[in-house]
């Protein structure tokens, strides 16, 4: 399994050795995972570096098709020497990373406001128009934008997780995130969708309703090339919410469609088959940079180890002691790792 308790106990190790987390010599030395001595907050910026790792691969390796930026969209082109502000007409290749914050930002600022391109394409969508633009951050130095409906799809997550887990809600963390999809929306599709709105006002009713509508009137559309809109929210999700789903998530109510996509070459379903197909954790483990993992852990304020410097649109440079420092983008970056890519691109 990729999060196996072999790699995160060597993690584990490695942080302790390094003084990022305290673990007793005598744990240290008997037989069984160490990562049981983690405390849960630890435990997830470990879990959530090996995801990084993970879906990074999948970006880095993935045979993407084209995304085609439209040709009167003015965005922000990011690129090795700083970010310029550019007219569309050119095509975006994720398994380059500064294309990618270029699609992240590209998207996120689609949809900020009523004046945003999107918005201004799709003119009356609820589905857009009711979109909420809102930080999330990644670690100490890095942050993008996530998005979030002001309600729920009625509480049809919060009933997936009781079927699932009872009330032990924090059992919820998939490691198949694509397959947790197709599972919500089948089960939704199927048996939930009896029991999911009661209690909810005839304005709920109407505005939800109206949402529906939207999203079905664009999720086929092409906006950006060969990939679907449907298909384009949801590589960002992947980037951004690393596809897990929450309540309020954009992600949620998105996820509900996948069980009527008949596409079998829909980008969920090729993320599907990606993560069926590297289940072992031996895949990531090349790519492990301890001071990648080790930023997860570092206060951006009172750390002594580590020096950062900033620059326009959030170029920087990170220093742990006296070593080289590493570049690094930190606004539209939802995949912390600066040593990484120093190590594969040179930076």
């Amino acid at each position: 399994m990729i999060r196996s308790e072999e790699l995160i106990d060597g993690l584990v190790a490695s942080l302790h050795f390094h003084n990022y987390l305290q673990v007793t010599s005598d744990i240290l030395f008997v037989k069984g995972p160490l990562n049981v001595v983690a405390n849960y907050s630890k435990k997830e910026h470990i879990q959530e570096y090996i995801d990084d790792m993970f879906i990074d691969l999948f970006f880095r390796t993935h045979n993407f098709k084209p995304i085609d930026i439209p040709k009167d969209w003015h965005i922000r082109k990011y690129s090795e020497v700083g970010v310029k502000e550019v007219t569309g007409g050119f095509t975006l290749n994720l398994n380059n990373p500064y294309d990618r914050y270029t699609f992240i930002d590209c998207v996120s600022m689609g949809v900020m406001s009523n004046y945003s391109e999107l918005s201004k394409m799709f003119p009356d969508n609820n589905f857009i128009s009711d979109i909420m633009v809102l930080p999330r951050k990644y670690g100490p130095f890095w942050s993008c934008f996530r998005f979030e409906f002001s309600s729920p799809y009625f509480n049809a997550f919060d009933k997936y997780l009781t079927y699932q887990f009872g009330m032990m809600y924090s059992k919820y963390k998939p490691l198949f995130r694509a397959q947790d999809i197709l599972n919500y929306s089948k089960l939704y599709n199927e048996e939930l969708y009896k029991y999911c709105f009661d209690g909810y006002s005839n304005f709920s009713y109407l505005q939800i309703g109206k949402r529906d509508i939207g999203f079905k009137k664009i999720r086929y559309n092409h906006v950006f090339g060969e990939y679907t809109l449907e298909d384009i929210f949801m590589i960002y999700c992947l980037l951004v919410d690393k596809l897990k789903m929450d309540e309020y998530g954009f992600l949620s109510t998105l996820a509900l469609y996948a069980y009527d996509n008949p596409d079998d070459d829909s980008f969920l379903k090729e993320f599907w088959r990606f993560e069926f197909e590297h289940c072992d954790a031996e895949c990531i483990k090349p790519y492990i940079r301890d001071r990648d993992l080790f930023l997860r852990f570092t206060s951006p304020t009172k750390s002594k180890a580590v020096k950062c410097s900033f620059s326009g649109y959030g170029y920087g440079k990170i220093q742990f002691f006296e070593d080289t420092p590493v570049s690094t983008v930190c606004l539209n970056n939802s995949l912390p790792l600066p040593y990484l890519y120093n190590d594969l691109y040179k930076q």
